[in-house]
């Protein structure tokens, strides 16, 4: 025996054959149970970074602007002038427009105590249910005399 062959017998279990020398490895049968060693998933590496010649833009700030606006028809002032016009010119209308003269016996309550409450209610109700506003009024100051005179006609 040569001496490759001597050591394979001496590395060999006792049952096992001597044969002659390998000169290429041998691979063990793959079995069932034998597990298989995946080689590592690859990884996902962060962008290279930009190359000089691209070029970057950065998002725009983000600037928030809050409005706060005053109320107009919550304006006490605003409709107390608005109320005194309408009512002044109710008084003229029943006065002069052939119309408004069935409203007439009304002109007594509308020149005393009661009289600006109650335009200042018909005013309220065809600014709310119109869906206009107080300082509107007077640019549809025909609307707003036809109802005046719809809603008087209703108290005579």
């Amino acid at each position: 025996m040569s001496s490759n062959t001597q050591q394979l017998a001496l590395l060999a279990p006792p049952s096992a054959p001597v044969s002659a020398p390998v000169s290429a490895p041998v691979s063990a049968p793959v079995s069932s149970l034998s597990t298989t060693i995946q080689p590592p998933a690859p990884v996902n590496l962060p962008p290279a970074a930009p190359q000089k010649s691209s070029k970057f833009f950065p998002a725009p700030p983000v600037i928030q602007s809050y409005y706060l606006y005053q109320n107009v028809n919550a304006d006490e002032n605003l409709q107390e002038k608005v109320t005194l016009y309408f009512l002044d010119k109710t008084i003229d209308w029943i006065k002069e427009d052939i119309t408004f003269k069935k409203l007439k016996p009304l002109l007594k309550d509308l020149r005393g105590d009661y009289g600006y409450q109650i335009m200042h209610k018909v005013l309220k109700l065809f600014v709310r249910k119109g869906n206009t506003n107080w300082y509107d009024l007077k640019i549809q100051k025909s609307l707003v005399k036809s109802y005046i005179k719809y809603k008087l006609s209703s108290l005579v």
